[in-house]
């Protein structure tokens, strides 16, 4: 399909020096004017894709994409070989990434080991909500919740497996909010060593498999992650013939992808660092129609809460002080406020405990 793509920028950071054009306007003239726009003109870097957005109909919106892994072995000096940022100064670098590349709509991470501390850390807690799946599977995702409703999931399905375990796709179902439109939203850790071949063909068909088992009629397929696979590779070409490859970056010979379903205009894409992370941040802007929906129905009374909450003082395995002190008892898990991911709902937070000293 013929795509407009844009000079590639970020609000504030060194912008990929690339641009891509439709097959029509690849003549010299084109690539001059867009190699002067890149390099003489600092405002059209400042908001991107702003024509077309200008564009977009009433029913019509865009949605920002971003996909980054965080290196969270050595951002976080888990095992004291990374001092330079121990102390937490490797996380405030990669809140300030986050914050820099804001705003956007949809972010999949990747080794990424607590959600709920990137998402506060970043500002994130008051406008998004979050999967944050078991231990093992490091690739949570998030969305912005006053773009968005949650109507399905969150999912997990697994793909493959490497010497460092299993590896899934995780996803959700959502509905953008005073709109019709429902987006199928996913994210990946992949597979190392299974790009070519009949390993590489297998991997792409269970990515598919696992989107197409849990999407609805209707949805938009956008589908986050690193890959761990370029897209000369054959994982990613088997892929591409079944969603559209939107955007690439260029860490490990491109690993990091956003993906859609077939049709979706890209209305702009690029990458920014991603330091202290090995991986650049990679963004995306969508363009998808949002058909008028049914008007949201009236508040009703509070539903009872969950059965099974622990009986204060105690709050289960949870531990009191900590953001994720919410417990689950069908999953016998701790959350943290507006977390999705608990059927049936998780216990209030315990009260703040006086301390009573008796002498």
């Amino acid at each position: 399909r013929s795509r407009t793509s844009f000079c590639e920028s970020f609000v504030g950071v060194p912008f990929v020096a690339a641009c891509t054009l439709t097959v029509a306007m690849r003549s010299a003239i084109g690539f001059v004017l867009c190699a002067l726009v890149a390099s003489e003109s600092p405002s059209a870097s400042s908001k991107p894709a702003e024509v077309a957005l200008a564009n977009l109909t009433d029913a019509q919106t865009s949605i920002t994409v971003v996909t980054y892994n965080l290196y969270w072995w050595c951002v976080s000096d888990e095992y004291g070989n990374c001092p330079q940022y121990g102390g937490g100064k490797g996380f405030g670098q990669i809140y300030g990434r986050v914050q820099e590349n804001g705003p956007f709509d949809l972010v999949g991470f990747q080794e990424c080991d607590n959600v709920a501390q990137i998402i506060g850390g970043s500002g994130l807690a008051g406008s998004f909500d979050y999967y944050s799946p078991a231990k093992g599977n490091d690739a949570p995702m998030a969305w912005n919740r006053q773009k968005f409703q949650l109507i399905e999931g969150p999912g997990v399905q697994w793909v493959a497996k490497d010497r460092y375990g299993d590896r899934n796709i995780n996803w959700v179902r959502l509905q953008v909010i005073g709109s019709s439109a429902t987006i199928f939203f996913a994210n990946t850790h992949g597979p190392l060593d299974q790009c070519g071949g009949g390993p590489g063909a297998a991997v792409a068909n269970n990515y598919a498999s696992a989107i197409n088992a849990h999407k609805k009629p209707g949805d938009e397929v956008i589908f986050t992650g690193d890959f761990n696979c370029g897209s000369n590779q054959d994982t990613m070409k088997n892929l591409a013939q079944v969603f559209e490859n939107d955007a690439t970056d260029t860490s490990y010979n491109g690993a990091d992808h956003v993906f859609s379903s077939e049709g979706v205009p890209v209305l702009w894409k690029g990458t920014s660092p991603g330091s202290p992370s090995d991986h650049q941040l990679l963004k995306a802007v969508l363009q998808i129609n949002t058909p008028p929906g049914p008007p949201a129905p009236a508040p009703g009374p509070p539903g009872p809460g969950p059965s099974g909450c622990p009986v204060a003082p105690s709050n289960g395995p949870c531990c009191k002080s900590c953001s994720a002190n919410h417990y689950c008892p069908s999953n016998k898990g701790c959350y943290s406020e507006g977390q999705a991911g608990c059927a049936g709902g998780y216990c209030p937070a315990p009260q703040a405990v006086t301390e009573e000293i008796v002498v």
